[in-house]
């Protein structure tokens, strides 16, 4: 078990308990204080209407209709009436308690409109009082008792003295709920605790075989069928894993091929010096060779660290107020030197309105990079266009540059803008695969996007969505 597992199960065994044990103290407070409190005595609208229905007889019928009454009310289910004189002599010799005599004769000398019991002064001078005891309750002040014995005064309203308080049935300590209370809160926290620790100790194994480098570690496969926030953390890691399994791979795989692209011009200048010291005579065609392969090492670290810069987030864009169509006529107008060296044709088609947001040194060298890779995959004697369209009531504007080239293979469209990857068709042309990784990073560092596709029957298209 780990400290984590114990902090959850203390917090949530004694959050539990100290509930079930507040809960039963104010249940078993309540009923002590009802015991304590109860005067025997019915205390409900059905009683009052039975003392004054038995009120009313009592003076229009007498002592023998109210008798008959009083007959007629014991073969029902309901609460019976005591009709008590001033020896204590029940009128049918039926029993009462003590604690309901004293409280009815309480209630009955005081002023209350709720006349729950009732004095009735008889036309001989003989008083009788009317109340319903609560034979549903026993709290002890006494069971139901005989009728008193003769020979009490006859104007003396006290029956014998009660019971003791003393034998008073008070509710007992609720020591079994709270010993149940409590086993059921140990287990439930213990089963809480358990279910919210363990997820949490696999990430935290997780993490620490990762640290390590370990990153084909995967744990949402034990977070079985639940359905929360640790799921969503698991699946969370795992998708972080290996996101940075492929950063990983993609790092060793970029200084392969840096290395590679690097020791090439290194190995072609070794061997230009080994020939001039061989052969002094040619020394100026080899030094144009050494001067050849320095230039390509210098482009290639140049766009290296321009891509560095980009991944990394370094640059700082600097946008200002750009007029694309200006942008698209100067890079043509570059690019038409390389064209007329394959005698392929540009055509640029543009819209009225091509302004956007945007720092134009870097549009300038994305846009450029596509066009330059169009000429160089292109056939010779054929066309490349360039486009560039705003839609009405459009946010975006699309340039689109297509060649007729044999294009890429469609397993190769989703990588082509990553650093060294060229393609099949590309692996006879010089370069070295880092134009498009470029493009893409400019291209999304002003809001937007970029993607590639094959056209039918044959061509291929980059098309590039920024916002304006």
């Amino acid at each position: 078990m780990t400290r984590l597992f114990w902090k959850f199960f203390i917090f949530l065994f004694v959050a539990q308990l100290t509930a079930v044990i507040g809960v039963s103290l104010a249940i078993w407070s309540q009923h002590r204080k009802e015991a304590l409190q109860s005067t025997g005595l019915e205390m409900s609208p059905p009683a009052q209407s039975l003392v004054e229905a038995a009120a009313s007889t009592l003076q229009f019928g007498g002592i023998d209709g109210l008798k008959h009454l009083l007959k007629e009310w014991q073969q029902r289910p309901m609460p019976q009436l005591r009709v008590v004189d001033g020896h204590g002599q029940e009128l049918l010799q039926r029993t009462y308690t003590q604690a309901s005599f004293d409280a009815a004769q309480k209630l009955a000398q005081t002023n209350t409109r709720q006349t729950y019991a009732k004095y009735i002064k008889l036309s001989d001078g003989q008083s009788l009082l009317l109340f319903v005891p609560d034979s549903g309750r026993n709290h002890g002040f006494g069971r139901d008792r005989p009728p008193p014995p003769e020979g009490m005064g006859k104007g003396d309203m006290r029956p014998p003295p009660p019971e003791s308080t003393s034998h008073i049935r008070l509710p007992r300590f609720p020591l079994m709920p709270i010993l149940g209370g409590s086993l059921a809160s140990f287990i439930f926290a213990a089963l809480l605790a358990w279910y919210f620790s363990k997820p949490i100790n696999s990430l935290r194994a997780a993490f620490e075989q990762a640290s390590k480098g370990k990153l084909e570690v995967r744990v949402a496969h034990k977070m079985g069928g639940r359905r929360d926030e640790l799921s969503d953390l698991g699946h969370d890691f795992d998708a972080m894993a290996s996101r940075l399994g492929s950063l990983l791979q993609g790092q060793t795989k970029l200084l392969h091929h840096v290395s590679h692209e690097l020791r090439s011009p290194l190995t072609r200048i070794q061997m230009a010096l080994g020939l001039v010291r061989q052969n002094p005579v040619k020394i100026d065609a080899f030094l144009d060779r050494i001067e050849l392969e320095a230039n390509r090492m210098d482009r290639l670290v140049g766009e290296l660290l321009e891509l560095s810069r980009l991944e990394s987030g370094v640059v700082q864009i600097k946008k200002e107020t750009l007029d694309l169509s200006q942008l698209l006529n100067s890079i043509v107008e570059d690019a038409q030197f390389e064209a007329a060296a394959k005698q392929i044709k540009l055509h640029l088609t543009l819209d009225e309105n091509c302004t956007l947001q945007g720092q134009p040194d870097l549009l300038y060298r994305a846009i450029e990079n596509v066009v330059r890779n169009a000429i160089k995959y292109g056939p010779d004697d054929g066309e490349v266009s360039i486009s560039c369209t705003h839609p009405a009531h459009d946010q975006h504007l699309y340039i689109r540059v297509s060649d007729q080239g044999a294009g890429v293979s469609a397993s190769e469209l989703e990588d082509i803008f990553k650093p060294f990857v060229r393609g099949i068709s590309g692996s006879q042309t010089s370069g070295h695969g880092v134009g498009l990784a470029i493009t893409k990073q400019v291209v999304e560092a002003h809001g937007g996007g970029v993607s590639a596709k094959n056209l039918s029957p044959y061509g291929f298209c980059v098309e590039m969505t920024l916002p304006c």
